[in-house]
């Protein structure tokens, strides 16, 4: 692989998504190599994780959650235990994990849906729900769960292993990270949501990448190169919405909330635009001959997704009713 430093290990993108094993010693040398960057500095990590999403997006993706584990045990001033990561937090379509308090530790059982890593990570950070209102965040073995791998039925992000697992466990009460609420009630929690805004980037510029390596074989017409160009203007803006909140960060004790949102929606309308133009620029041709840039247009098309655009855009919209005037009446 090449295009992220000494943090990705040289082994062809190809065989990296070609086996589950091969993506777990991709994972677990990215992990290795990056070390304290995981909890160091936000502009560090994110410009990590957007150079090791210009190499792949499901092997970001994984490192992310790794990261993002580590600054949670950070955050909780808890160590952590050897291996790699994730957290398994999703409660989609109504799904989660309930727990019961029995003797000293936690009875947990329930499914989940969009746990990534399986088979690939070692441990999980997992918010669990004595009652609907309140919840504690355990680590647990990753092998604990039972892993329904028929659940992903697409290729893109086949690789993240993002399968929907069921939880039938007792864990010890020393498996709890903080206190009850803690995972939810942080600060870092929505500043957690700049991380796969990286990897989000990552992905597109990988797309912009590859089509422009491309592209030099042939003779461009203007209107390729416009496409081209309104892609690296919309990554451009995407970078700078980023740099505007990491640099808020390192002033503000209160996470910009707001500011935070508005940085993954600008880079989630950057990657937007990367899905509509790059097969444009190429055709049929170019994305048909290219596994690449095929997967990574796949990938990135159902990583975004992740992100709610409608809602976050009729947010701002409802706030801008009430807040912009015409000036000069």
């Amino acid at each position: 692989m090449t295009g992220a430093g000494s943090l990705v290990p040289d082994l062809p993108v190809e065989e990296l998504r070609g086996s589950v094993e091969a993506m777990r010693t991709g994972v677990g040398e990215v992990a290795r190599r990056g070390d304290r960057l995981w909890t160091g500095p936000l502009p560090g990590l994110t410009d990590a994780l957007v150079e090791v999403a210009r190499v792949d997006l499901c092997l970001a993706r994984l490192v992310e959650g790794h990261a993002d584990a580590l600054r949670i045990l950070d955050q909780a001033g808890r160590e952590p235990e050897q291996g790699v990561y994730g957290v398994w937090a999703s409660r989609s379509a109504g799904t989660g994990v309930k727990a019961d308090r029995e003797g000293d530790g936690w009875t947990v059982h329930g499914e989940l849906r969009f746990a990534s890593g399986v088979d690939v990570i070692d441990r999980a950070l997992l918010p669990v729900w004595p009652d609907p209102e309140h919840h504690v965040l355990l680590d647990i073995d990753a092998n604990l769960v039972d892993a329904d791998r028929n659940s992903w039925h697409t290729t893109a992000m086949d690789a993240s292993r993002s399968f929907t697992v069921r939880l039938d466990a007792k864990v010890s009460a020393d498996a709890q990270v903080g206190p009850a609420g803690f995972y939810l009630d942080r600060p870092g929690f929505v500043v957690g949501g700049l991380g796969p805004a990286a990897v989000w980037l990552g992905g597109a510029q990988q797309i912009v990448d590859v089509v422009t390596t491309n592209l030099r074989s042939f003779e461009t017409t203007p209107h390729q190169l416009r496409r081209v160009g309104l892609m690296e203007q919309s990554l451009w803006q995407a970078r700078a919405a980023m740099s505007s909140v990491l640099r808020a960060l390192e002033t503000e004790q209160v996470p910009p909330t707001t500011e935070i949102a508005q940085a993954r929606t600008a880079v989630v309308l950057a990657c937007e635009h990367v899905l509509v133009e790059a097969p444009r620029v190429v055709g049929p041709a170019g994305v048909s001959s290219s596994a690449r840039l095929a997967r990574g247009l796949a990938d990135l098309a159902v990583y975004v997704r992740q992100h709610h655009l409608d809602a976050e855009l009729t947010r701002l919209g409802d706030k801008a009713l009430f807040t912009h005037q015409v000036l000069g009446e």
